[in-house]
């Protein structure tokens, strides 16, 4: 004769197989935790670490129903089946506890979100990267399935076909309407994906090696699409910084000789992305920029778009520009404009003299420091 058929295993129907696992695993577990060097022995025991977690789901699908029928049905605890359930569940509580209590989180949360927690935080925890093992401890900090790495590859996807060709920095900024809306609200995500990143690695590499090595590697153009988290980060960083020193080049070409401060670029450069085809769109003071300095930066745009030889002469200099140049030099007027004022102000004197040359306009010309007073004698002898 056969062994007698357990009828709890059978009620269970299939599912008392992940008992017996479960509980070994557990009770592993549960004894490193309680040993006194138990970060160290985690990180050795980072496989079993995500074991319980792999199959945390399918045990948490049976183990509460399974335990609610066992107290309602009166199951017995002699058997080892249902022993095993509640072992299980004991162990279960248990991880629950001390994983929640080492990492200041609370008990009620589900236990295959701990152990994702727990294996984060071994992994991320400040230590000396030796060379060898730089590529396997970067692997290891940047898993595909890390919502940063995500947003990050992405960007760097997004960025590559815009600034994968050359650029003409003085002709009209190359983007369609849809690529420039889409570029303005991508930059602040994927720069912040990328200082996450970045940071992660920081956190862990105590000397600063890995990281350094991994930003030096990140200024060289990628050779092959990217297959891993740490080359994602790479090709993305790469695209980052080629799409900045790009778009720096744009903004620096259209207001020289005033020279932007660094953390004035990107406000300008989202304003020119729409002035260059909406005139009437103003530069709004901010955080960034004082009401006076946007005046400012106005006019020297104005200057040189003025000038530029990619449009037809008609456009020029129009009355409409006249206007535009007036207000915001009366708007920059407002404030110390300092050496870049001085260096715009120079580009109106020099415009004055070239085109008074030869006329009695210079005669009795008299140097301003307003601005305004300078576009309007340029005005004069232009418009």
């Amino acid at each position: 004769m056969g062994a007698p058929l357990d009828e709890y295993r059978l009620r269970l129907e299939g599912r008392a197989e992940l008992l017996e696992p479960a509980r070994e695993r557990y009770y592993r577990l549960v004894l490193v935790l309680a040993d006194s060097r138990w970060q160290q022995r985690l990180r050795q025991e980072l496989p079993l670490l995500r074991e319980v977690t792999a199959h945390q789901g399918a045990l948490d699908e049976m183990l509460a129903p399974a335990l609610r029928r066992a107290q309602a049905e009166a199951w017995p605890t002699s058997n080892p089946t249902v022993r095993c359930l509640y072992e299980v569940h004991s162990l279960h509580e248990q991880l629950v506890r001390d994983v929640a209590r080492k990492l200041g989180r609370s008990a009620h949360e589900p236990l295959g979100s701990l152990m994702s927690a727990l294996e984060d935080w071994l992994i991320t925890i400040p230590r000396e990267v030796p060379p060898h093992l730089r590529a396997s401890t970067a692997l290891e900090l940047l898993p595909d399935s890390l919502p940063a790495l995500r947003e990050a590859a992405a960007f760097g996807e997004f960025l590559e076909p815009l600034f994968a060709h050359p650029m003409l920095l003085t002709g009209r900024i190359p983007f369609t309407q849809a690529q420039r809306e889409e570029l303005h609200l991508w930059w602040p995500r994927g720069e912040a994906a990328l200082a996450s990143l970045w940071g992660r690695l920081s956190g862990v590499d105590a000397k600063g090696l890995m990281v350094a090595e991994l930003r030096k590697q990140a200024t060289r153009a990628p050779l092959h699409p990217p297959r891993t988290g740490p080359e994602r980060l790479l090709h993305a960083e790469y695209w980052h910084q080629e799409a900045w020193a790009r778009m720096r080049q744009l903004v620096q070409v259209r207001l020289a000789p005033l020279v932007p401060e660094p953390h004035e670029y990107a406000p300008v450069l989202w304003w020119l992305f729409e002035r260059e085809y909406v005139p009437r769109v103003r530069l709004l003071a901010s955080d960034a920029i004082e009401e006076a300095r946007a005046g400012l930066i106005e006019v020297a745009y104005e200057l040189w778009d003025a000038q530029r030889p990619d449009i037809p002469d008609e456009e020029h200099w129009t009355p409409a520009r006249w206007a535009r140049l007036e207000e915001q030099a009366w708007r920059a007027d407002e404030g110390r404009s300092g050496a870049d004022g001085e260096r715009v102000r120079g580009v109106l004197r020099e415009l004055i003299q070239r085109h008074g040359i030869g006329t009695q306009s210079l005669r009795g010309w008299k140097d301003s420091s307003r601005l305004v007073n300078l576009v309007q004698q340029a005005r004069g002898l232009m418009g």
